[in-house]
């Protein structure tokens, strides 16, 4: 009878060690959807963190992407046709806006979420000082697409990185 139940509680307490790890493994693990579902623009954030179900994984692919978007938006700014002025104000706010995701990644890395919020703003705030120095020259601004594209990326990545814990 004392075996029976030895071998009982041993079953229960196995079976009760089980569950914990297994949902301990699964905590960090979210499926795709229910990452992107609380972004601005959930079709773009599905492309830009591919397969990544952990929001630490999503949130770096999503940075990674976004700093591979910034630099080829670099170099469409430094061909396009308008003032030269302008043009070199948004380059070195798009320089700045580098620099702040490269230190989003270390922010990452090093688990300071109130830092990686502030800088993945930060690159918003940079573009959006580009399209105002057109704005306030009356200007066109000839790739304000392609900013309005960088905008949505980093409020998805700022979003990932709201779902960090």
């Amino acid at each position: 009878m004392a075996s029976a139940r030895s071998s009982a509680l041993v079953a229960l307490i196995a079976a009760a060690t089980t569950l914990l790890l297994a949902h301990h493994a699964s905590a960090g693990r979210v499926l795709l959807g229910d990452l992107c579902k609380n972004t601005d623009y959930p079709a773009l954030c599905s492309s830009m963190v591919k397969s990544k179900v952990n929001a630490e994984k999503a949130t770096q692919s999503a940075i990674n992407y976004l700093i591979v978007q910034m630099r080829q938006a670099k170099v469409t700014v430094s061909t396009a046709k308008a003032d030269k002025s302008l043009l070199e104000v948004c380059t070195e706010m798009y320089d700045d806006a580098l620099a702040d995701l490269t230190t989003s990644l270390q922010n990452l890395k090093s688990g300071d979420k109130p830092s990686l919020q502030t800088n993945l703003s930060a690159v918003i705030s940079n573009l959006e000082t580009c399209k105002d120095t057109f704005i306030d020259a009356s200007a066109k601004l000839p790739f304000e697409k392609l900013i309005e594209h960088l905008q949505q990326m980093t409020s998805n990545s700022l979003a990932l990185a709201n779902a960090l814990h």
